[in-house]
């Protein structure tokens, strides 16, 4: 009982001198780190502690062993997409392109909202507990869904977007912005549907990518050919400075030292490594097919 009373006590006074910090089951997710998502897992990797090309990884999610999710719906979260912390480290949003869409409390590994989302290639969490989802190249997808998180799992709207990639809210605008093949798109909320504002044309095609950058004034984006740096008030698309350009770059990502975060595919979709620029590392990860990484934000 003394130590687990020592226990709460020392969770209160970390809780209060690093106040964005999520505690997990007595261990903390420190400043720096990052997620990983691939085949049926999401994981969480410690930047500082991981050594060499070894990872150190503090936490999983594995829809094998999801106690909450059914095993009829184990099978669409097979193929992990993307993976997003929301609500300062609270939760996460998580994609499958086996065809579903999830929110995750980090601290229990419930699952507090499942819906299915054909080809599900990206998410974001909207004010007001909406959540956007790109449905990417399927007989029922190529739409951007929009789903109410206190009325249940069925879309409550839906605009076409041919092979639907990506979705990011961005708060100091109050736009979501969604990309599709050819085309980037920026919404606005009104109700309970998205109203298009404008549109753009990408420089490239294959548009794959789509992640805010430090400061919300800019959005990184890549293209089967490469990636770019959207400047949102100027409208416009410039190649990265001091980025090692590749094609089909899966995940880009970049934290407010300026260091980037990536994956690029080494055999057909899927990478066995997490990457970074400024400073240069790599981690393996040899038993995943990791297809995103993204810096966890607090």
């Amino acid at each position: 009982m003394l130590k687990k009373n020592l226990t709460i006590k020392w969770a209160g006074l970390w809780a209060c001198l690093f106040p964005g910090i999520t505690l997990v089951q007595g261990q903390t997710i420190p400043p720096k780190a990052f997620l990983v998502c691939g085949d049926t897992k999401v994981l969480i990797v410690d930047y500082v502690q991981s050594k060499d090309s070894i990872p150190a990884v503090i936490w999983e999610w594995d829809a094998k062993t999801a106690a909450d999710l059914p095993e009829a719906e184990k099978p669409k979260f097979r193929t992990m997409d993307d993976c997003k912390s929301i609500e300062n480290g609270r939760r996460l949003l998580v994609s499958s392109s086996s065809g579903a869409v999830a929110v995750i409390d980090i601290a229990t590994k419930k699952i507090d909202f499942r819906a299915d989302v054909p080809n599900a290639h990206s998410i974001a969490l909207l004010p007001g507990n909406f959540l956007a989802a790109a449905a990417s190249t399927h007989k029922a997808g190529n739409m951007l869904m929009l789903f109410d998180l206190k009325k249940g799992n069925k879309p409550i709207y839906t605009d076409t977007l041919y092979s639907a990639h990506g979705a990011v809210w961005n708060a100091g605008h109050d736009r979501l912005y969604a990309l599709g093949y050819k085309v980037l798109r920026e919404y606005k909320q009104a109700g309970e549907k998205l109203e298009l504002v404008q549109k753009w044309a990408i420089p490239g095609i294959g548009g794959h990518e789509l992640m805010m950058a430090p400061g919300g004034q800019h959005l990184f984006m890549t293209e089967h050919h490469g990636a770019w740096k959207f400047d949102i008030k100027a409208a416009k698309f410039e190649k990265i400075a001091g980025f090692p350009d590749a094609e089909n770059i899966k995940s880009l990502g970049q934290d407010k030292s300026g260091q980037y975060i990536y994956t690029v595919p080494e055999e057909s979709w899927w990478t066995f490594h997490v990457r970074f620029l400024n400073p240069l590392r790599a981690f393996a990860f040899p038993g995943l097919h990791v297809y995103k990484a993204r810096w966890f934000w607090h």
